[in-house]
């Protein structure tokens, strides 16, 4: 499996010291996606207090730790589904998940689409806010 890059941090941001230690907990989140991890190991981790690790996340990279955590599982699972041979509970359990629906639902709050939506392109996505079977047919010839 093809190991994912952390996205860019706003390093300019942050001092380089504050940036080396949110360096080391994102390389730790993308190493250990699939366990279940806490904000007080990846502050031990970065070597820094749990609040100040907050601080980071947010200046860092816009998010806190975990709905950061939530978004790179998210972009671990939009890269394995196209080839998953295996049933979403277990890619779920991989990625880190607590269960089926706890993936399935944190995938929606990501992506606005379930994972069986963005399988199958978002098809569903991109149907009008009014559908064509609840409109009524157009007329033809002279009102009544």
């Amino acid at each position: 499996m093809a190991e994912a890059t952390p996205p860019v941090v706003l390093a300019a941001a942050l001092a380089p010291h504050q940036a080396a230690a949110l360096l080391r907990a994102l390389h730790y989140i993308d190493a250990h996606l699939s366990q279940p991890l806490r904000v007080t190991e990846l502050a031990e981790v970065a070597c820094v207090s749990r609040f100040h690790l907050v601080r980071l996340f947010r200046t860092g990279t816009g998010a806190s730790p975990l709905r950061y955590l939530r978004r790179r599982r998210i972009e671990r699972a939009r890269q394995l589904l196209p080839a998953a041979d295996q049933p979403m509970s277990r890619l779920a359990q991989h990625l880190g998940f607590f269960d089926q629906s706890h993936f399935v639902r944190s995938f929606r709050a990501e992506t606005g689409c379930s994972p069986g939506q963005y399988l199958a392109g978002d098809a569903a996505l991109h149907l009008p806010a009014v559908h064509a079977s609840s409109v009524d047919p157009p007329t033809t010839g002279t009102h009544p």
